[in-house]
């Protein structure tokens, strides 16, 4: 995530997630960690005015090659490939619709060490107007091919497959959200119970957008931390929760 204040993001998320900080130099990123396994990263933001906000990567083991490939199917470089100390090297885009996202190419640090369990991320999705162009530029960038949801009750959801696994979510933005909402990528984190991480949220400062619900793969919610980063949290029913958790 990039954060307006990374002392109060630390502060947050150790308290809902028990989330703990390393940090990895004077540039002030830092890695989060649950039970030693980094799970997280935090990166201060760079302008003045520049929000906090999460933001989802996704890995390519040819960056330069994604990111030609990514401004071909029309989307923009907003952070040119910038290598991270040897970790990996890193590159902002936005695609056509202005959905921000990240590109890392691997070096030292694959990535999350811990996902899909409880304090963990456990899925990513785009919302968006125009979902046929979002297919179209996803499927020629990275290969990914859209199916109708198997999982949710929401007839416009679909699930991203690349070589028939799930990858991610698609919703399509309709009159719920303003129009002023642009698309964007958001990020989940899987939690034991949803009614307490949402009471916990807001007891440390944060807000509840809405929820809970029932989202059928288990209840949702989605907040807003203390400094205007969104994310939604989920707990699952049985069998949809990883057998490695």
């Amino acid at each position: 995530m990039r954060s307006a204040d990374p002392d109060r993001s630390v502060e947050f998320y150790g308290e809902l997630f028990d989330w703990k900080p390393v940090h990895l130099g004077a540039e002030g990123d830092l890695d989060f960690h649950l039970r030693s396994a980094a799970v997280a990263g935090l990166a201060p933001t760079v302008a003045p005015h520049q929000p906090s906000a999460w933001l989802t990567y996704l890995s390519s083991a040819d960056l330069a090659g994604t990111v030609a490939s990514a401004t071909q199917a029309g989307g923009r470089t907003l952070q040119p490939p910038t290598d991270r100390a040897g970790r990996g090297v890193a590159a902002l885009l936005a695609d056509p619709q202005g959905a921000a996202f990240g590109l890392w190419q691997r070096g030292t640090f694959a990535g999350a060490q811990v996902a899909s369990e409880p304090g963990a991320s456990c899925w990513n999705e785009l919302a968006c107007r125009d979902v046929a162009q979002a297919t179209g530029f996803y499927g020629a960038v990275f290969g990914w091919i859209t199916r109708a949801s198997i999982y949710s009750d929401n007839e416009g959801y679909r699930e991203w497959l690349h070589d028939s696994r799930e990858v991610a979510g698609l919703i399509e933005m309709g009159a719920l959200y303003p129009p002023e909402v642009p698309a964007h990528w958001r990020t989940t984190f899987e939690v034991d119970d949803c009614e307490q991480t949402v009471s916990r949220c807001v007891e440390h400062g944060g807000q509840v957008a809405f929820g809970p619900f029932d989202a059928g793969p288990g209840v949702y919610a989605q907040l807003v931390d203390p400094l205007g980063a969104a994310f939604g949290v989920i707990a699952l029913i049985p069998e949809f929760r990883s057998p490695l958790a």
